[in-house]
């Protein structure tokens, strides 16, 4: 209660002052003995602090059941030296006082108190900066968890605008209708069985889905043309890779996924396009979705062709390991995808998925 707050204030002021007054029960005369009590001063605030501190650290400790030690060590400890000091200093005034009297005093006290108004008005000037900093810190967090909220809708928003574009690519021709989602559904196959972290598979996700979105820019004279394209519809066919990948690089957070957008028509053996690199310099991602998009593109009806048997199609993939496919990719690709399981509805391997 507030009574034995009083109290035990009371008793250790008391005691603190009365040990650091029984250091000066001797008498000293001369300069030695000044001397002697400039230094008494220094052991009476050394003796102030450690009976007050104590006794403080005493109370501190049974009220929260700590340990004295810690109590003392963790938050007065370091007020020691200032004890130290303001002895030095009562030791100084003393001997000022014993040489010219009050006057002694008033050159002592007066400074000290000029002193302990100046810093008691910095301390709450600093207080006063240190709240507006608080509120200032305070204001930029609640703006940057709701930035972070916007950027979130805005990432699922974006993402949801380019599944649907990516829907509607596969749309524009009726025998690949669905192509982007079987072809990411794949990868992810792939690049489970090949090891890849989350991460890395959330991003194999995204190219896979978006890896054919360049086509919004291919006229559909040349997207469906039944027959084969002259040199000049070859060309611009192939620009569709390049073009996907400066859709989804202009979003702004999908741009790890660029470089598997853009190089996935890349062939093992450095023939491949837009940039012709060559076996492992082709990105990982671009390599899994280059043997995902032939084998889905196989095993699907178009309108020049027919759709291939999937024990076809995977010796097609085994026979181009190496030259078009990437062998590790293709070999991954095998293995979570055996000939036996056929799908008899739509004749489409079950694809093996570890869970």
């Amino acid at each position: 209660g507030p009574l034995h707050y009083v109290l035990f204030n009371i008793g250790t002021l008391s005691l603190a002052s009365l040990a650091a007054a029984s250091v000066f029960s001797a008498g000293f005369n001369g300069d030695v003995g000044r001397l002697v009590y400039v230094i008494a001063g220094i052991g009476a605030g050394a003796s102030y602090f450690a009976v007050n501190m104590g006794l403080l650290s005493l109370a501190v400790a049974i009220e929260g059941h700590e340990r004295w030690w810690a109590v003392f060590r963790e938050r007065f400890a370091w007020l020691g030296i200032h004890y130290l000091v303001y002895g030095f200093i009562g030791g100084v005034i003393w001997v000022g006082y014993d040489a010219t009297g009050l006057w002694a005093l008033a050159v002592f006290a007066v400074p000290l108190l000029l002193m302990r108004k100046t810093q008691e008005a910095y301390l709450r000037h600093t207080q006063r900066s240190a709240q507006k900093l608080r509120q200032a810190a305070e204001t930029i967090q609640n703006q940057n968890v709701s930035l972070e909220h916007a950027n979130k809708l805005l990432r699922e928003r974006s993402t949801a605008a380019m599944e649907s574009l990516s829907a509607t690519v596969d749309a524009r021709d009726a025998y690949t209708a669905g192509h982007s989602r079987r072809v990411q559904q794949l990868a992810l196959a792939i690049g489970r069985e090949l090891g890849l972290s989350q991460a890395e598979l959330d991003l194999l996700g995204h190219a896979a889905l978006f890896h054919d979105i360049g086509k919004l820019a291919i006229p559909d004279a040349i997207l469906l043309k039944p027959a084969s394209l002259t040199d000049e519809e070859w060309e611009l066919m192939q620009r569709h890779a390049d073009e996907g990948a400066r859709i989804i690089d202009r979003l702004g957070f999908l741009n790890d996924a660029v470089p598997a957008i853009r190089h996935h028509h890349e062939r093992f053996d450095g023939t491949g396009y837009p940039d012709g690199l060559k076996g492992e310099e082709i990105p990982l991602g671009a390599r899994i979705i280059h043997v995902a998009d032939a084998l889905d593109s196989m095993l699907t009806t178009r309108i020049y062709r027919a759709a291939r048997p999937a024990s076809e199609a995977l010796e097609e993939l085994r026979r181009a390991a190496g030259t078009q496919f990437c062998p590790r990719c293709v070999a991954a690709l095998e293995r979570i995808l055996p000939i036996e399981g056929i799908d008899d509805e739509d004749k489409r391997p079950r694809v093996l998925v570890a869970s």
